[in-house]
């Protein structure tokens, strides 16, 4: 086929980067994937994209004009609306292929297939092999899916490391995987808590297997799966760490709930807990400040 296809990286911080670009490359597309997210194309989305939006969304919109503007006119962008049994992502991934179609040249087309685990475990799959059997036969469609499975589960299996903190003071940092995981949305985040001497474990750490039954303490279940994810990994890690940092986008009412119940839980434990909103701002240092600070009270708490 050898057709070329675009892929947003900001899909690589949502869910299933490595399965979706391994399944499109064994159907025979050549994907083109947008660079890390960088002030050019955050740039794009923040000229381009509604006000109101989200930052991370915002940075979606910038990953694929920039795709269109190097000449694509045939982008990936998945409607996730469940990656797990009753449970959603977020309002805006329901509607994603929608909004960016809006944002877009007519002439682009998008390939959107919809991803929905509520209505069982296998429902993506089948999902994805009828997207494969729209360029390959069965056969080939399934072994292109099977090969792109195994790309993801190596690479989740890889990130389920939850015995490699040092001493302390050791952190819990929790968000939505669009913030923790994209280093120019989190202000390099990692590198910088790193550089301050402390270890860092993510909710992604730990499985949904694992996730899911910690998190059952709560009166109701979690409407987002992100908010399931991360309670049920504080419950897990809650005496293992010294604080909890949690990052969110700014304006986003589902992770200022995350907020209270993680505050909630902490409030009888030894672990102190920061909240960080992040936006459009254009400098490092309020972040640097506020992490500095919350750092020398989980060293002062240790050493009393």
């Amino acid at each position: 086929m050898n057709c070329k296809i675009g892929i947003p990286r900001a899909l690589y911080y949502f869910h299933f980067f490595p399965l979706w670009e391994t399944f499109l490359a064994e159907l025979g597309f050549e994907p083109v994937v947008s660079p890390p997210t960088n002030q050019d194309i955050l740039q794009r989305g923040l000229s381009t994209c509604v006000e109101s939006a989200c930052l991370p969304l915002k940075a979606f919109v910038g990953h694929a004009t920039f795709l269109v503007e190097q000449g694509l006119d045939l982008l990936f962008v998945p409607q996730v609306i469940s990656v797990f049994r009753k449970e959603y992502t977020c309002p805006y991934l329901l509607g994603l292929p929608d909004l960016v179609r809006s944002y877009l040249p007519a002439t682009v087309r998008l390939f959107s297939p919809v991803l929905d685990a509520r209505r069982g475990k296998g429902q993506p799959t089948f999902s994805y092999l009828r997207f494969g059997l729209q360029f390959k036969p069965p056969l080939q469609a399934f072994k292109a899916w099977r090969r792109a499975k195994a790309v993801q589960d190596e690479l989740e299996k890889a990130q389920q490391n939850t015995n490699s903190l040092p001493g302390g003071p050791n952190i819990l940092l929790l968000g939505p995987r669009y913030l923790t995981d994209d280093a120019y949305l989190n202000g390099n985040l990692l590198r910088k808590l790193e550089e301050l001497g402390t270890g860092v474990i993510t909710a992604a750490a730990y499985p949904d297997a694992i996730t899911w039954p910690a998190a059952r303490f709560l009166a109701k279940p979690p409407y987002w799966t992100s908010t399931r994810r991360a309670v049920g990994a504080l419950e897990q890690a809650i005496n293992r760490i010294d604080g909890v940092l949690s990052i969110a986008p700014f304006g986003c009412g589902a992770h200022a709930m995350q907020g209270v119940l993680v505050g909630s839980r902490i409030s009888g434990s030894k672990a102190a807990h920061l909240q960080i909103y992040l936006d459009e701002h254009t400098s490092p240092v309020g972040l640097v400040t506020r992490l500095e600070a919350f750092c020398d009270l989980l060293e002062r708490k240790m050493s009393g």
